[in-house]
């Protein structure tokens, strides 16, 4: 890839979903945590490095609330590597502690943002999102506490994560009516066969200026290729249904119409390319989405062999048009079960939960 293609492609943000403190999940946890203590994380992260990737993204729900602490300990581990990396983190729209209470008041915002700070050993992050919305919150009383964040140099960048095209509108516009520090990073659901946010959440973005850093890029891992509809799973993964994200996870991904899709996209990338469809995949995200130097693609991985084929990949060039169109035909053939990119709850719901 020349330097002048590469100058207009989003750049690689790796996603720690992943990683966790050294100890055994809860029974009833909902933890996606699979590499577990800094000195198993920590070849991921010079890995990264050494692919000349910086940014790093978390949460505070991550892990259960332990990645973030995880990470802080790794990072320790390899000290020439730390002044390099920049660190983003989540606020939730609830309480941690007590689900049932709002996230994004002036007091719980502060409160838990600070607790990331904390538990990153860190005093500022490069971009500080909401997770997501909370609706019983005005979002005046949320905006107006993230800027006071912002006006005591805790981050450099304001993100919004899986909200609506039209929030996001109404929130610029009660920034930039305020003065508050302006959104200028998105963070939401987008890949070959999930593109609900292209026809209005894009241009959306594109007209305020805010970059789109892509999560989920393979679809739940059902784009990497290895997963048959009705083949077994390993013990513990994310679609193994004795689990209790198991459920969930097939219940968004795990229908007939992705794998019919799938299934023909694992012969196209085969006869045009001769690649795996985790590379094609991968290989659209970074040139055939409609993304930029401004964007991002967040890739997350649970072994440093997994991670090293994902980097490889991500640093191949454009796809065939042949292998394109039958991305966009897999696309024709799946939208109409496609999940939405934003998160609306009602209120009840959250209360629910």
């Amino acid at each position: 890839m020349t330097d002048t293609a590469a100058a207009n492609i989003p750049r690689v943000v790796l996603g720690t979903m992943t990683f966790g403190l050294e100890k055994p999940d809860a029974p009833d946890s909902f933890s996606m945590v699979r590499v577990r203590g800094a000195q198993n994380i920590a070849p991921f992260l010079t890995l990264f490095h050494s692919h000349a990737h910086t940014e790093l993204d978390t949460a505070l729900v991550y892990g259960d609330g332990d990645t973030e602490k995880v990470l802080a300990q790794t990072l320790s581990t390899i000290p020439h590597a730390v002044p390099h990396f920049k660190i983003s983190t989540k606020v939730p729209p609830f309480v941690m502690e007590d689900k049932k209470q709002r996230g994004h008041t002036r007091e719980n915002l502060e409160k838990q943002f600070r607790e990331s700070l904390r538990s990153l050993e860190v005093e500022r992050v490069d971009i500080l999102y909401l997770h997501a919305p909370d609706h019983e919150t005005p979002f005046e009383e949320t905006l107006k506490a993230v800027d006071e964040l912002y006006c005591k140099r805790l981050f450099e960048r304001f993100g919004l994560s899986n909200y609506s095209s039209w929030n996001v509108a109404l929130i610029h516009e009660i920034c930039k009516q305020n003065g508050y520090v302006l959104p200028t990073v998105y963070q939401g659901n987008y890949n070959p066969i999930g593109r609900t946010v292209a026809p209005e959440l894009l241009p959306c973005l594109k007209h305020f200026s805010i970059g789109f850093y892509a999560y989920n890029p393979i679809c739940g891992g059902v784009l990497s290729g290895k997963y048959k509809f009705d083949g077994d799973v390993p013990e513990g993964s994310r679609y193994d249904t004795k689990t209790r994200i198991g459920p969930i996870a097939r219940g968004m991904y795990w229908n007939k119409t992705n794998f019919e899709a799938i299934e023909t996209l694992k012969a196209a990338a085969a006869s045009t390319h001769n690649i795996t469809l985790l590379e094609a995949t991968l290989r659209w995200m970074r040139h055939h989405s409609g993304l930029d130097a401004r964007d991002g693609i967040i890739m997350g991985a649970s072994t440093v062999d997994q991670l090293s084929e994902t980097l490889t990949a991500l640093n191949q060039g454009p796809l065939g048009e042949e292998m394109v169109k039958a991305f966009d035909d897999a696309w024709e053939h799946v939208k109409g079960i496609a999940e939405w990119y934003f998160h609306d709850p009602q209120p009840e719901a959250i209360k629910e939960e």
